[in-house]
């Protein structure tokens, strides 16, 4: 299927957000338009036009950011990987001192095992059909420029720029290899292919195309996990591989390995491979094909007389005699020790050992071998490396080094058994966290991050303060548990990060915001659409759908549709930070590591800090829209404007009680979602694994650390960006030195099965919090709302108790159960009904508290009343209030002292609330009878006047104004407003003792509904 042009697609994005818009605003516009909610057609005009000049914003903020530039051309890119490549393997060779004292000497010929291709095939030109036969022999000495110069000039001659390197184990195929690498990079011209060095340990043909193999890990060592430019440069045949390493893979894949390399590398595709000697035999003899157009080479044992001059150009400690096994090798050049020392791998060895401590070499002509010469250096072999350098007294750490050299010959077998358990070379440290983290890992972050949770919201109620709205208990607690469950969830859904790297291109950022946005649909969409679909299945079998229905399931889901964008959005500011880099750039392990941990910390607090800041006015806004607009289409509009009504919702749910617990509150949902996309990371699942594995003992602290300094004591190597041992004899030795049940220990397995078990585990918890906090209903209808009638005044009963109060025009007192809605047995109280009666239309509605019925009578006047001014004289009507309790017996309550009409009253009569009194602006006051002091918070003149209630605490009043609930917090005299949901004007309200919970009445119906803030 052919691809339209990228300005082409662009095009159309443009037009379909323009017609959308249009086609939205068009619908809006009728929906209104027919309910009759906007008769000003200006203001349904400029409603409208908010639509369109929105997607004229969003066209205009799509052109500021330009599409990915077309691929630079591939000679570029292979000139610019070339730069990288080179740079790693000269700090490489430079960190396995192979430029001193001088290389050791090498020599190779053609091969006389039956692994080559037929002569015909091997040597004939490509372009003129002329047959080459150029020298396979040859000889690396001296210089070590020189030597890679030869060596590279020595391949260019091989007719199809194919090789297979034979030898050995330890014979310096590896070394080999690097040299060739670096001479060919010497040697380069512009535009032309680009050696690339990788071991194929890190390969399963089994799982993995050779072509995504090399994309992925070219891609990871030098592009930041980006596999698009190693493709191009693939495809263009601008790679020239150097695949070291295939005696290393598992022997079952080796057969695989060769025939996938012939069959994915063709002509003008330049391959040199390299693996031992009777590994590579037995797989062309298992039925493997020879590697086409390829010569095949081995490599020669390093002479007597070299292994004698070598080690003769070493500076000696004192009293370390080499002469006695120079004189056995003239003379026994067949004997274990000059088997052994054949190899670069084992000169090495020795000049190590016997350069750093005071040992006899002599000792070397007691093995009975040349394999159990080798163990024998490679046992001395981590000691040596942590001895003080020879001929100083200071050395590298003289103090301790004996201890230094058993910690760490414990921490490297460890890692040893590790990677011999999963059959590897390649120290990956981004892969340790999913292969040796244990299974419950997982539960305890998910354990760590609900704690961190909930003590915030433990903080928050802190904050607040006495008589605050803080979150209630089973809030704080359902914050903590659904904290855990999602970070438990994505600990497991997600355990195989690679990688990253932080950039902030403009180029294609409209591509990578879409990507972060469409994953958050699809994530959204995995709970959300089972959940739907069950959820209208069965309410369409309880009973239908009506009106009352529809509204219960659109307005909570147009705020999940808004927690929903903010998440999407969120993702799609942290995806437009892994933007894909212009330029390859030299990685070694602590480069990934500190570019990840960047890319990681960055990209989680850039989408936390958008999604803190985004959710609550994108639920507000949304749920606000949507009610405005199903109001409108079921002809119960709202009697305010748009903007009016989503302000007032924005206010009531940003009504914080103070700057801290602002701070502590708003912040959580940000910091959650930082959290979570930090454990989806690379980085920190490491550092998390890094940490357990120190307290166990079983690696340093400072892992990295340690790992680069094994290297620069040339007891690991580094190879595209992961550690490797130095050879894998050494591997396979302190492997074998392990404790038997370390070496056949379990592997953790991260794979289906835990994360099954872990889904399980956390669905156990939550049924079982769910249990402990949600009271039992099993013997109780479900209720909406409690069929009380028109109520003239109600209150809540006494704190602890789960009743509501009212009473009618008619002076009727009924009791309502606030859990089941049930109307219960009713306060058998001794109050005249007359005091309870408002059927007049000029008298005042009762003044019910929890404690029972406050009767206001005119008592006589006051002079100079000290709660009314205090700098001011007057004479003033002096009222007598009186308390009548709910129950018979007990006593009833007066007091003289207060002048003034009484609004409401406290638990215990503690505060009284008025609300028509005004010293210097018209104020809400509330009277402390026991301290004899006033508080004042100011209020607008249409408030004044108002039916105020006064919580049991005295801590929050709240009023009814049409369809309109005023509430007051006095803890820091700041007012809130919203908009009741209904459709009916607001007869009466009532708040319980702690202000949270709030008790409405309109058209005949009473609400209860929690306070949020």
């Amino acid at each position: 299927m052919t691809r339209l042009p990228i300005h082409v697609r662009r095009r159309w994005v443009r037009l379909s957000i323009l017609v959308l818009s249009a086609l939205a605003s068009f619908a809006l516009g009728w929906i209104l338009l027919d309910s009759g909610q906007y008769e000003d057609y200006e203001q349904l005009v400029a409603w409208i036009g908010l639509f369109v000049s929105m997607a004229a914003l969003l066209v205009s903020l799509a052109q500021l950011f330009p599409t990915l530039p077309p691929p630079t051309d591939a000679g570029q890119l292979a000139d610019d990987l070339a730069v990288s490549v080179r740079a790693q393997w000269e700090e490489e060779v430079a960190a396995r001192s192979l430029r001193t004292p001088r290389v050791i000497p090498l020599e190779w010929s053609a091969t006389r095992r039956p692994v080559a291709a037929p002569p015909e095939e091997l040597h004939r030109g490509a372009s003129d059909g002329l047959v080459l036969r150029p020298s396979l022999n040859g000889r690396l000495e001296g210089d070590f420029d020189a030597a890679a110069r030869r060596l590279a000039e020595g391949y260019r001659r091989t007719p199809a720029g194919r090789l297979v390197v034979l030898g050995e184990p330890g014979s310096g195929k590896s070394v080999l290899a690097a040299i060739l690498t670096l001479g060919l990079l010497a040697g380069r011209e512009a535009g032309a292919p680009v050696p690339v060095l990788l071991t194929l340990a890190g390969w399963d043909p089994l799982g993995e195309s050779l072509k995504d193999w090399i994309e992925r890990t070219l891609g990871t060592a030098y592009y930041g996990g980006r596999t698009e430019i190693p493709r191009m440069l693939l495809r263009a045949q601008r790679l020239l591989l150097v695949l070291d390493g295939l005696d290393e893979m598992p022997e079952a894949s080796r057969r695989d390995a060769v025939r996938t390399i012939n069959t994915t590398c063709g002509d003008g595709v330049g391959v040199v491979l390299t693996c031992r000697s009777t590994e590579f035999q037995d797989v062309i003899a298992g039925g493997a094909p020879v590697l086409r157009r390829a010569p095949v080479v081995e490599v020669a044992p390093v002479s007597t007389a070299d292994i004698i001059a070598y080690l003769s150009d070493t500076d000696w400690p004192e009293g370390v005699q080499w002469e006695p096994v120079y004189t056995h090798l003239r003379e026994n050049s067949d004997e274990p020790v000059a088997a052994a020392l054949s190899t670069p791998l084992a000169l090495t060895l020795a000049r190590t050992v016997y350069r750093s401590s005071d040992r006899d070499p002599g000792e070397l002509l007691g093995f009975d071998s040349s394999h159990a010469v080798q163990d024998h250096l490679l046992d001395h072999i981590v000691t040596a490396a942590y001895a003080p350098e020879p001929g100083r007294d200071g050395g590298r750490d003289t103090d301790g080094w004996e201890h230094d050299a058993k910690q760490a010959e414990k921490y490297l077998t460890y890692l040893a058994v590790y990677l011999q358990q999963h059959r590897e070379r390649d120290l990956v440290w981004w892969l340790l966290s999913q292969r040796l983290s244990s299974p419950l890992t997982g539960l305890a972050v998910g354990t760590a991050v609900g704690l961190l949770a909930t003590f915030t919201m433990i903080a928050r109620i802190l904050s607040v303060g006495p008589g605050g709205d803080a979150p209630l208990p089973e809030e704080t607690v359902m914050v903590g548990v659904g904290c855990a469950i999602l970070a438990t969830i994505v600990w497991y859904a997600a355990p195989g990060a690679s990688p990253g790297a932080l950039s902030l291109r403009r180029e294609g950022s409209l591509g990578r915001l879409g990507r972060g946005f469409s994953t958050g649909l699809k994530l959204a969409a995995t709970p959300a659409i089972p959940v739907c679909v069950a959820g209208g299945i069965a309410l369409s079998f309880s009973g239908g759908w009506n009106e009352a229905d529809l509204a219960e399931i659109i307005m909570p889901t147009a705020a999940v549709c808004g927690g929903v964008i903010a998440f999407c959005l969120a993702l799609a500011v942290n995806s437009w930070l892994d933007a894909p880099p212009e330029h390859s750039k030299k990685a070694s392990p602590a480069d990934l590591l500190r570019q990840d941990r960047a890319s990681s910390l960055t990209g989680a607090l850039a989408g936390g800090a958008f999604f803190g800041a985004t959710v609550v006015p994108l639920c507000s806004i949304i749920w606000s829209t949507v009610l405005i607009i199903f109001s409108a289409a079921t002809s119960n509009p709202i009697p305010i404007s748009t903007a009016t009504f989503i302000r007032d919702n924005l206010s009531s749910n940003f009504a914080y009680s103070s700057t801290l617990s602002f701070i502590l509150t708003t912040p959580l949902p940000g910091a959650v979602f930082s959290l979570l996309i930090l454990l989806t990371r690379a980085w920190p699942r490491f550092s998390i694994l890094r940490l357990s594995l120190a307290i166990q003992g079983k690696l340093p602290w400072r892992l990295m650390r340690f790992l680069s300094d094994a290297r620069d004591r040339q007891l690991l190597r580094q190879s595209a960006g992961a550690y490797q041992f130095r050879h894998i004899r050494l591997q396979e030795r302190l492997a074998s030195l392990a404790p038997a049940h370390d070496r056949n220990a379990a592997v953790p397995h991260t794979g289906q099965r835990t994360f099954q078990a872990a889904t399980g585990a956390t669905a156990v918890a939550l049924l079982l919090t769910g249990a402990l906090l949600i009271p039992d209903t099993s013997d109780r209808p479900p209720f909406e709302f409690i069929d009380t009638g028109h109520v003239s005044s109600m209150t809540f009963g006494p704190p602890g108790a789960e009743h509501l109060i009212t009473v009618d025009k008619h002076g009727n007192v009924k009791s309502w159960n606030t859990e089941t809605g049930d109307e219960v047995a009713p306060p058998d109280h001794s109050i005249p009904k007359d005091y309870l009666e408002s059927s007049d239309e000029f008298s005042s509605p009762p003044i019910l508290t929890s404690d029972g019925l406050l009767h206001s009578t005119q008592s006589g006047m006051m002079v100079s009343d000290p709660t009314v001014s205090e700098d001011e004289d007057g004479i003033f009507p002096s009222y007598t209030h009186e308390l009548f309790p709910w129950g018979k017996r007990e006593l009833s309550l007066r007091m003289k002292f207060t002048a003034g009409r009484i609004d409401h009253a406290s638990t215990g009569l503690r505060y009284l609330l008025r609300s028509d009194i005004a010293e210097y602006s018209n104020s809400l006051r509330r009277l402390d009878t026991r301290t004899n002091t006033k508080l004042d918070c100011k209020i607008p003149d249409k408030l004044i006047g108002e039916n105020w209630s006064l919580s049991g605490n005295g801590a929050r009043a709240a009023a009814g104004e049409g369809k309109r609930i005023h509430m007051m917090n006095f803890t820091n005299c700041k007012r809130t407003d919203d908009l009741w949901s209904g459709n009916k004007t607001i007869d009466s309200l009532a708040l319980s003792h702690n202000g949270r919970k709030l008790a409405l009445n309109a058209g005949g119906v009473t609400w209860i509904r929690t306070i949020a803030h």
